[in-house]
């Protein structure tokens, strides 16, 4: 199934195109009966785990749809969503009409997304620069954990207590994280993803923006970020999450902004899926474009309007714990945290300074309808990560802070393997250090991992199933 997409590729023209009920579509072959057609046993295995059933969204694009546009002249499938059930299509000549495509029965609404490639990055960096199983491995008995090991990276890990999880044996060994970014170039040959490497732990997964190169190339963003979680570099820097596994995803294109890069954004969350990640780090933030026709408003930050937002929630709704970063907005004339931070049922996650006071560029809250945003901050000011260049060096952003915080995350499911994805987000934003007094700039607070693992524990001991209701 995971070949069957026809994943990025150059064109003048791109277009979103919506289409009508799937499962109405003549020789229709996918059905919620037969699940495995188009989700890996890991996937079904971490749904049933908890309680979550597959439904109509799951369902793939129906193929028919897709060979009809292909054989227009001119038209070409660009990738698809199974979500919102929908494709990207170019078109290979700027003149070439869209009467042929909107004619078709089966599309619902037509809207472009992209001229020729040309503009802008859209990382959340600000200044500065083969194993199986989901969450349900066990950490060890007990690790002796020494400061100087972990290099700049003991200073944001303590910050949240997340040394207590890693003094436990918790890792992240066992949990599946997909990186949805730039580009990670060096990857392949930099030291510090040696140990990961060998344990066939970094995987290549996707470039949905395409390319011949990969994954590991185009851009540096998303090595850095990597490297905050995966990282393991004695006496360098060791990230939160130094035994986890990584997916790598190329949805951005690091240098001209357009909201395709939205689409395949969900492209790459639903193959996560559908493999069976457990949890998606997204360290990008969509607000304006290159055509400013193209723009998103501060007021369209409900959750519900970007399609990436869409989408987000979603892959929140199968069981994947999504993290982002706020965005780094705050201190300029957008101010608000940036599209897929305003999706629900995530951790947003904004910028604090080694003393827990929160960095002007972080995107601000609340969402648009009201919601709490961010939920929580971690260390995005002078925040270490790996060069392309094999150093080690510090920036600014809530690129950082964001998976800092879901690589601990991730140790925190392994953990407690019998919670959902639900009760994980829960505990993170109710051992916070605000929960009780949450703000537009900090949200919930800084987290506690170490509260947070004895609430989970509570909690599943006691009460399996969804999160409790948080106290009056």
């Amino acid at each position: 199934m995971w070949g069957s997409e026809v994943w990025g590729q150059s064109a003048p023209l791109r277009y979103w195109v919506a289409f009508t009920n799937k499962v109405e579509a003549r020789g229709y072959p996918y059905s919620l009966d037969r699940p495995e057609a188009f989700l890996s046993q890991r996937a079904l295995e971490r749904r049933a785990r908890q309680g979550i059933p597959v439904d109509a969204l799951d369902l793939p694009v129906a193929p028919v749809y897709l060979d009809a546009i292909a054989d227009l002249p001119g038209f070409s499938v660009v990738c698809t969503s199974r979500w919102l059930n929908a494709a990207t299509v170019a078109v290979e000549d700027s003149a070439t009409s869209l009467a042929p495509l909107l004619a078709l029965p089966f599309v619902a609404e037509v809207r472009r997304l992209a001229p020729r490639p040309g503009g802008t990055k859209s990382t959340e960096a600000a200044g500065g620069a083969g194993e199986t199983g989901g969450a349900g491995e066990t950490g060890g008995a007990g690790e002796t954990v020494v400061p100087s090991d972990y290099g700049p990276g003991w200073a944001p890990l303590t910050q949240l207590r997340g040394e207590a999880l890693h003094a436990l044996g918790f890792r992240g060994r066992g949990l599946w994280i997909g990186v949805l970014d730039a580009g990670f170039e060096n990857v392949p040959t930099l030291p510090i993803f040696e140990t990961a490497r060998a344990e066939g732990r970094i995987r290549e997964a996707r470039d949905v923006v395409g390319s011949v190169q990969g994954v590991f190339d185009h851009h540096r963003h998303g090595t850095m970020v990597l490297g905050t979680m995966a990282g393991q570099w004695t006496d360098s820097l060791v990230g939160t999450a130094p035994e986890a596994t990584y997916f790598l995803y190329r949805t951005e294109d690091a240098y001209r902004e357009y909201p395709i890069e939205e689409d395949f954004w969900v492209t790459a969350a639903e193959h996560a899926d559908s493999l069976g990640c457990d949890l998606l780090n997204t360290s990008l933030g969509y607000s304006t474009f290159d055509d400013e026709d193209m723009n998103h408003a501060p007021g369209q930050m409900d959750g519900r309007t970007t399609r990436i937002s869409q989408g987000m929630a979603i892959a929140a709704s199968r069981g994947m714990l999504c993290v982002t970063s706020a965005g780094n907005s705050g201190a300029g004339p957008w101010r608000s945290i940036t599209a897929p931070a305003d999706a629900e049922g995530i951790l947003a996650v904004g910028a604090v300074d080694a003393q827990g006071t929160v960095a002007a560029f972080s995107g601000r809250g609340p969402s648009a309808d009201g919601r709490v945003k961010p939920e929580v901050v971690a260390r995005g000011v002078g925040a270490s990560y790996p060069t392309h260049e094999g150093t080690i060096a510090e920036g600014n952003g809530t690129s950082f802070a964001a998976p800092i915080l879901c690589g601990l995350a991730a140790c925190l499911w392994q953990a407690v393997p019998s919670a959902t994805s639900a009760q994980v987000r829960e505990a993170i934003i109710q051992s916070a250090s605000h929960y009780h007094h949450p703000n537009d700039s900090l949200g919930y607070g800084l987290p506690d991992f170490s509260r947070a693992f004895d609430l989970l524990a509570q909690w599943a001991a006691l009460n399996p199933g969804p999160p409790p209701p948080p106290p009056p």
